[in-house]
Order: structure tokens, then sequence, then C-alpha cells
């Protein structure tokens, strides 16, 4: 007879570690998981089911030495089971606690759980160092600790010149590296200086302290935090066996600033918070949390650390103290553990980034096809819905490269096709694609696959890590799950087992693949070959990797689960990887999570958000950290990837900035079986909104990416070759600039280009804060001096865009060289082959000319003085076109010949060679023929652009078209009464006197506007009449000008008479 044990006690339950998740404490964890010394501990058990009269205590002996029993007190009841909690008081350092748990009811039928231990630690310290070793390749310092027996070594190497690793070893038995010989010794009784031909490192030895110096040896760049205030490099130690973490700490003013350290998405600027080195799958509203954690900071004085680890670690940024920052790694307990981190310093941020890629590996080069549109969405479940996007697309003149497919296959093995029918075979086996009979869903995925190739686009399939758990049978899945077990193939569970995703977790209960077991990788591999040899797929975008939980899970690399946490999804991704380029050269991976070094597997997106401005400016937060962290190729489901349909107002701004992005991606979760389109594609949100502008906009934007594809490549080029980012925040270009600390909503695209999205819901005028030096509108070649904050009038369909002065674009423009224009997705040839040249001194362009095979270098020399603007352009064997951005020419030469003029583009366009100048762009179109050597391109008679009055600040005027003979977009009308100006912002390199040039009309007789520089009135101008509104006059004046930034204002004062119309001013360098 079995008596139902309602009236008892099934059973008690006590995890002290749970399944170690930093952010989510489960309620039978002990707290803290890891005593330290002092801290009070708490031991949380469940019982069940909800009876009375049950009792729950704790046996426990502290080193050895039994203890009175605690008893543990009632905290609540929640479903079928009640919580308990007891107190076990405080602990000294070095204390070995072991405890079992126990409940009964009523004094009977007891149940235990147990036994559990855990040793407690304490800090100690470098105090001091008591002698010092040059191996020429390093330097050991031999230190004191501040207490206990421990005879800690600090080792210190150069990676490059520029490049501090500083490794501690508290008790003197870890691993120490040895550096470059490239450093000098000089000691002393008091201190060791270090010295490379970029930095200087000094050693005080009592008390114990690191500053790092400029090579003058008394500029500080950074130095360790006063040991006699507050430690410094520590360790987290029974005193003995256990070193649990390790930690240094810095001095850090409050003018410092802290960015990077991975995906973040929303705090930028991190000073005052306290950041966290923990890979973490938060689906939507982000906020702190990451799928990609990276131990990598940047500090605005103009340098960054790394620390060399994948254990769980934390930045404390000026929160312990105002004027301190500390990082905190997890070590795992050996005694042998490091602390091991690199100070890296560099010429500017960028270059701090570029040492960085130096240490944990460069960018992986991505193929060009990568950088146009991707296309995809969970709706698309079936073949025919994949054909009717391709349709789509080219109807619409949408110029996609790629489509991603996420609900191909049968959700159980992730690597057959849904509704394929087949043999299943043994788990050791591999399918062939000729194996499948493919029906329903998928009925030809080879054909499919060439009809993606055939439209000029790659196809990339969805992936996952995990071997799944069902609970009902899968044949062939469960033939692959019993052999992945019998070869040991999954992570292990630390028992002897296979670990299973906890309970709770995406994927709950499935096994994960150990990717550091070569023999395992290759055997889940082979299972995916036929995607390649059969069907003829392009790569794979790599979802999750956040899957280890828990600290005991064994890998064949001989790594734990705590240290493999953020580990696993850089190993996952990289087979994944290496694997799809081992089939195909031009292959790529699309990923979500990793941790240092991620960049090697090359494009990573910013995961699940919701549709809303907020997510589109945690997106861009999360892009700009990223890509501040090594990691270039990022991306994001443009227009939010999940929640309510976005507006039509978001899904433009959205497509604008994705459009500036190193990658252009739309994708959307399913609405499930509701019915309801969510697929984030322009011509369905053109029909979820109404808004039957949202095709030609998305269209204007993803040709706009394909004319900037040749300067997109060149750029991606650079990242790979240097490590430097593509989307880079402000401060990495301008670090001294203070300005440019907190902004998080504009950016430099590639080394060129400033773009600035409007991201805040309603607003049409925008904030951009322009660095030092001349920005010209991309669209419209409004000249904007820098150094200041600009508002930009911002419709919905427009983005802000500014090209630094001296910068060279290469593009690809259709035939009528319309940017915007529709271009096609080709890849392998140029439409209209030109370069924007905005010239200022001496400057050079590297254009990465995949075509033609090789890169090549185009310069630029500006001699305004001179009334001169000369173009080297390499040898390029096609028709190409200079877009020069000068006053009109009075002849144009190539090699010494004079270039025929044309008095209108079409002419040009009609023509092999020639010059046309667009009076509204003000550009000078210089087209050469296609030549197998160099040819030097000299305009003269020119002089800087005009400052449109149109693009001024107007004060009681107003803008027209309605005459002949303006250049730019018009003029300013209405400019007749006492008290209307215009006034212009100008910027020159020098100070000096400069010949001010008033273009304007005055058909109904002599005017006159006075002439104010700086607020300082220079002079009435006479404008003599014209003869008619449809002819412009000139009148010039010198004037005074600072170097930099100056305004001159044209107004009608009480002196002055007659209403005009003014077309531009021009300064003109002599």
């Amino acid at each position: 007879m079995v008596v139902p044990s309602i009236y008892a006690i099934d059973g008690v339950y006590h995890a002290p570690y749970g399944i170690d998740d930093l952010y989510e404490i489960q309620a039978t964890e002990r707290s803290p998981r890891d005593p330290v010394a002092g801290d009070t501990v708490y031991v949380k058990i469940t019982t069940w089911p909800i009876e009375a009269g049950q009792s729950v205590w704790v046996t426990w002996t502290k080193n050895g030495v039994n203890q009175t029993a605690v008893g543990a007190a009632y905290k609540y009841n929640s479903g079928n089971n009640t919580y308990w909690e007891a107190n076990l008081g405080t602990f000294a350092k070095g204390d070995a606690i072991s405890y079992t748990v126990h409940g009964n009811k009523d004094g009977a039928n007891e149940k235990t759980s147990g036994p559990y231990t855990f040793t407690v630690t304490g800090w100690e310290s470098v105090n001091s160092v008591s002698t010092i070793t040059n191996n020429t390749n390093r330097v050991v310092l031999n230190a004191v600790a501040n207490t206990g027996t421990m005879t800690p070594k600090i080792n210190l190497s150069f990676a490059a010149d520029d490049v501090l690793r500083v490794q501690v070893s508290p008790t003197g038995t870890g691993t120490l590296s040895s550096g470059l010989s490239n450093y000098t010794v000089s000691d002393t009784a008091s201190t060791t200086w270090l010295t490379t031909s970029k930095l200087k490192v000094k050693v005080d030895k009592n008390p114990f302290k690191l500053s790092v110096y400029k090579p003058d040896g008394t500029t500080l760049i950074a130095r360790q935090y006063d040991s006699t205030t507050n430690r410094n490099i520590a360790w987290l130690t029974n005193g003995s066996t256990i070193i649990n973490k390790m930690e240094d700490h810095f001095y850090s003013p409050a003018s410092e600033e802290f960015f990077g350290f991975g995906e973040h998405y929303n705090n930028f600027r991190k000073r005052g918070t306290d950041v966290d080195t923990y890979v973490y799958n938060q689906y939507k509203n982000q906020n702190d949390r990451t799928y990609m954690a990276i131990p990598f900071m940047l500090n605005s004085s103009g340098y960054g650390i790394f620390v060399k680890s994948t254990y769980y670690s934390k930045f404390r940024l000026a929160t312990e103290r105002t004027d301190m920052f500390s990082f905190t790694a997890d070590t795992g307990g050996s005694a042998a553990s490091t602390l091991d981190y690199y100070f890296i310093y560099g010429n500017d941020l960028n270059n701090v980034v570029g040492n960085y890629a130096n240490i944990t590996g460069k960018p992986t080069a991505l193929p060009k096809w990568a950088f146009g549109l991707w296309m995809s969405a969970n709706e698309w479940d079936r073949q025919s819905k994949v054909s009717t996007a391709i349709t789509n697309a080219n109807t619409n003149n949408i110029p996609a490269t790629a489509v991603v497919l996420e609900q191909w296959s049968d959700e159980n093995t992730f690597y057959i096709f849904n509704d394929a029918t087949y043999t299943p075979k043994t788990g050791s086996a591999a399918h062939a694609y000729t194996d499948f009979t493919f029906n329903g869903k998928w009925t030809d995925p080879k054909g499919m696959a060439d009809n993606v190739h055939n439209n000029g686009m790659k196809l990339v399939l969805w992936q996952v890590p995990i071997q799944k758990w069902t609970s009902t049978p899968y044949t062939q899945k469960d033939n692959d799950e019993t052999y992945m077990i019998a070869q040991n193939y999954a992570v292990g569970n630390g028992s002897g087992g296979q670990y299973r995703i906890p309970a709770g977790q995406w994927f709950e209960n499935s096994l994960l693949l150990d990717f550091t077991n070569t023999s395992a990788k290759n055997w889940w591999m082979s299972k995916r070959a036929y995607l390649f040899d059969g069907v003829g797929i392009d790569g794979f975008k790599t979802d999750g990797g956040e899957m280890v939980w828990g600290r005991s899970n064994t890998f064949s690399n001989g790594k734990k689960g705590d240290e493999m946490r953020n580990q696993y999804p850089n190993e996952y991704v990289k087979a994944y990887n290496e694997y799809a380029r081992s089939k195909k050269s031009d292959a790529v991976s699309f990923s979500r999570s990793g941790t240092q070094g991620a960049q090697a597997n090359q494009i990573f997106w910013s995961g699940d958000q919701e549709s809303t401005f907020g997510a589109f400016q945690q997106a861009l937060n999360a892009g700009l950290t990223a890509s501040m962290s090594g990691v270039p190729y990022w991306s994001w489901d443009m227009a939010g990837f999940t929640g309510s349909y976005p507006t039509a107002e978001l899904y433009k701004r959205a497509t604008e900035m994705a459009a500036f992005a190193p990658i252009m991606q739309f994708h959307s979760e399913s609405n499930g079986s509701s019915g309801i389109n969510e697929e984030r594609s322009p011509w369905n949100a053109q029909s979820r909104t109404g808004d039957n502008t949202i095709i030609n906009h998305f269209a204007k934007y993803t040709n706009t990416r394909m004319n900037l594809l040749p300067y997109i490549y060149s750029e991606a080029k650079k990242s790979s070759d240097t490590g430097i980012p593509m989307m880079r925040a402000m401060v990495l270009d301008n670090p001294t600039d203070t300005n440019t600390y907190g902004l998080n909503q504009q950016y430099m695209f590639g080394s060129n280009l400033l773009v600035a999205p409007v991201m805040n819901q309603g607003e049409t005028n925008k904030s951009i804060y322009l660095p030092q030096g001349d920005w010209i509108d991309f669209w419209f070649g409004a000249q904007r001096p820098g150094g200041r904050t600009i508002s930009y009038n911002a419709g919905v369909d427009d983005l802000p865009v500014f090209v630094k002065s001296g910068s060279i674009l290469p593009l690809n423009l259709n035939a009528q060289y319309q940017v915007g224009g529709t271009i096609g997705n080709s890849l392998t040839s140029y439409t209209n082959l030109a370069f924007r040249i905005y010239p200022l001194g001496t400057t050079t362009y590297d254009w990465n000319d995949d075509i033609g095979g090789s890169v090549k270098t185009i310069t630029s020399t500006e001699q305004y003085g001179l009334n001169k603007e000369t173009i080297a352009v390499p040898a390029i064997n096609s028709t190409k076109t200079l877009q020069v951005f000068t006053t009109k020419p009075s002849s144009v030469t190539v090699g010494g010949s004079a270039m025929t003029e044309y008095s209108t583009l079409s002419a040009l366009i009609g023509a092999s060679t020639g010059w046309y100048y667009d009076t509204v762009q003000k550009f000078t179109y210089v087209k050469l023929g296609a030549s197998a050597s160099a040819q030097s391109v000299v305009l003269s008679g020119v002089n800087k652009v005009e400052y449109e009055a149109e693009f001024a600040a107007l004060t009681s005027v107003s803008t027209n078209n309605n005459h002949t003979g303006y250049t730019g977009t018009g003029f300013v009308d209405g400019f007749e009464t006492s008290g209307d100006n215009v006034s212009f912002d100008v910027s020159v390199k020098a100070a000096g006197t400069y010949t001010l040039k008033v273009r304007y009309s005055s058909g109904a007789g002599n005017g006159s506007r006075a002439i104010y520089v700086n607020n300082a009135k220079v002079t009435d101008l006479a404008l003599p009449q014209t003869t008619n509104w449809d002819t412009w006059g000139t009148a010039t004046v010198n004037v005074a000008l600072n170097a930099g930034l100056n305004t001159v204002k044209v107004s009608y004062d009480s002196t002055n008479t007659l209403g005009l119309n003014l077309d531009n001013i021009a300064i003109v360098e002599h």
C-alpha cells in the first residue's frame, strides 16, 4: 500500500550558486554565493508541498569543528513551495565551512540536501616592491603584500612601444609572459623607470604605485591610485590556496570620461556607473545588459585598458571614490591565478582601438556584398515568400545584396529544411542534398538559392548552437543526440554527465555543443555541408550563444563554465565562420554575442529590440560602443524587431540612419498565427502605415548606399587593416574636445562623413556639433564652419550628412550622376565611377578598387592662393569623373592639355571627356577616359566655394528662385527694409586680409549694404544697378579675418538704400 505524502514533506532543496545568473538571483541560493570576510551568510531553502508543521534547519562545521545547528526562518509560500532562510552569521578570512540542509514535518520524514561548502576569503594587496629583475624582455617586480604570507610578483612587459602589459601573480607561481626588448631600465632605491620611445613607466617602490608618462617623463597619462589611501593591486584570497578575484585601481580626475566595454545600450558615457563584463540574452529593453561584453575601455585622456580574461569582470568608474576607477576580474579560484591587463596608449583614441586590435586580432575583412542591403523577416517561412520579396525589391528599384532566412528549418535538427522527407541516418552520418525530397513550404532550395544569386544577392541561413530537447520523438534529432552524448560532444555538467540549459532559459533542457572539441565541431559542421555543396548558401546567421549557465560546466579545452560563459559565443561563432569561409571564400557569419576578439568573426547585430524611438536610440548607443570596443562591422534590426509596428516617421528615420551604418538590414519577429504581417520591408511598411512615400524614400537611401559603396568598401578595408572602426563616436576623432564626449546621436561614418540621424519623435530641427574645420552639406553643398553647434532643418525625409573639408569620396553613380537615383546592385562593374573632392591643402585617399584589382591613391592639392587645384589621378582602366568642390574654373587641363568645356551636364554625359560646372552643387565635373597611366588634372582660376545666401542666417528676409542666373539653390529676396540682414558663418585657414565678394542683383537702381565682420562694421558697400533682376553683379571689399570661424553680416542699415536680391558671398584667398 502506497501512502500519499500530501500531509508530509516531499523534499528540501538548496542550490548555493543557482545558475550563476548575475541579474536574476534564485530564491534557493546562498547569499552571497562566495562569502567574503565580514559578510553575513544566508542559506536560502525551499520545501514542498506547503504543509503546516514543517521545520527546516542547517547543521554545519567551521574548520572541521561542529557548530550549533541553525534553524531556518519561514519567509513565504509561493505555488506549491515554502521558502526559508537560515542566518549562519559572519566569518573570518580562511574559514572553511561545510553545511547540510535538513527539513521534516512534525519531527518525522526528514529530508536532507548537501553537504555544501565554502571557504571565506579576504582582500590582500601589494604594499611595496623589494627587488626588481630585468630579463631584457620583461621586468619582474618582487613585491611585498600588506598582510599574509604570499610573495607576489608583478610582471611588466611591452607589446609595443605604446602598449604596457601588467601581470600580477599573488603567489608568484602564475605564468608570466615576455614581451619586446624595446625598453631601457633605470633603477634607484626608491623608483624604477622603464622607457620606450613612446612611454615612460615609473615604479614607486614604497608605497607601491605605477605611473605612466609621455616620453618627456613629466606629462602624466595615468597612474595607479595612492595605496596609502586605497589599495591598488589586490586579490581576494583565503590566505593560501584560493584566489577568487583580482583587481587594480587608478586615479581618475573628474574631467575624464570612459567609453567602450562592448556593446551597451543605455549610458554612452560611463563615468559614475559600474559596468559588468557578462554576456546575456536580454529580450528587448537591454539597457545595461548586453549580448557582447568586452573588458576593454577607453579613457578620454588618450588611453585604454584591456583586461585579458573571459571570466566575469566589473569596472567601477568613479563609483567607489569620485577620483578613482577600478577593475576586478574573477579568476576561478586557483592559487596560480594572475591578473593580466594591457595599458594601451596611442597617437589618438582611434590608434588606441587599433592597438587593441593588434592584441586581440584584426577584424576579418568582409566581402563587398555584405555592405549592401540585407533583407530578412520571420514571416518568410516558405520559398514562395522569398521569391515575392526578391520580386518586390526589383520592382521597387531597391538594390538588395543579401537574403536571410530564419524560419527555414524543421526546428528540430536545425539543418534540414522544413517539410523535407528523407530516411533518417545514424547520428554519425551526414545527409547529402540528394537524400531529401522537398515538399510543402520549401519545394526547391537549390532553385531558390539560384534565384537569389541570379538576382545579385546572397543567401544566409539561421543557426543556433543547441541540440534541441523535445518532449516528443523526432528520429533524426534523437539519433544525433544519442551520438552526441556517446561521443562526449556536448558541454559537460561537471558531474560526468551532459550540461542541459536550465529551465526558464531559451531552449531549456537542450544540449549545448562543445565547440572547443575539434571532433565535435567537425561532426556538427558535416551535418550542414550539404547546405553549401547542394543548396549553395553563402553564410550563417549565428544567433544566441549566451547559454552557459553555472560555473562547473566542463569543456574539452579544460576550462569551466565561469570562464567559458563569455568565451563560448566566440567559439561557437568562430566555428561557423571558419567553416563557412572554408566552403566559400566570400561567405560570412552574422552574429549576436561575443567578447574580446569577436571582431575576427565578422558581423554582429544588436539583438532583439522594440520598434520605438527609445530602442532606436539604444541601438545607436550599442553600435557606437561596440565599434569603440573593436567590433567595426555592426548592424541592427532597422526600425526594430518586435512590438508595435513602427510608425512611418520611425521607419523613415531608421532607414536614413541604417543607410549610413556599417551593415544595413531589416528583420522582424513574426506575429504567429494572427495573420498580421509584421515584416519590416518597405513595401509592407508602406501598406501598414498608409504612407505611400515610404518605398520611394527607402529606394533613395538604399541607392545612395550603393552610390557610396566604393567609399564604404574602402573604409571597411581600413577597418580590417587597422582595427579602427567604420562607425566612430565623435570622441574617437576628437578626444581633446570635451564637447564630443556626450554625442551619441551623431557619428563619423568612415573618416570623411559626419552623420547626424534624427532620433526623437516629432523632431525636425536637429542640433549638430561640428568639430573644428570646415564641413560641407553632402546633399546641398552648404558650407558650415566647425567648432560649434548648429541647428539643421531636417524634415522626416531628410538625413543630415556633412563631408569633412579635405575629403575625397569615391562613388558609383548612375548615368545622370544622381545621388540616390536607381543604380542597381551590381558589385562587379561601375556604372559611373566618380570621385567627389573637397579641396583643403594636400590630402589623399586610398580607394579600394576591388574591380580594378588594387588599392589606388588619389591626391588633391589645393593652392587657392595661386587660384589652382591639382588632382593626381592613378591609372584607372575605365571612364571616371572628378567632381571638384570649387568655384568655376577658367580652364581645366589633363596632362597639360586643355579640356573641352560643356555648358550642360547632358552634353558632358554624351561626351567621352571634358568638363562642366554645376552652379547648383558647385562641382566642377571633369570626365576622364580610361588610362593605363596616372593623370594630372589642373583646375585654374579657382578658389574656395562661395557661401550661398539661402543657407545663411536670415533676419526679416526670404528666399526665392524666380529669377535666373543665381548659383546654388536660390537667393535671398525681400531684402528691402532697414534692419534686414543676412549673416554668414565663414572660415579661413589663417588670419589675414581677404577679398570679400558680394554677388547681388539690383534691377531697380543703385543700392548699398553695410558689411560687418565679427560684429564690427567695415564699410557701406556700394552695389551698382544691374541690367535687370536676371543679371547679377559683384562688389568687393578687403576684410581682415581671424583664423577659423568668422561672421560676415550683410545688413540693410539706416545709411543704406534700395531693395535688392543677394546670391552669395565669397572669401577669396590671395
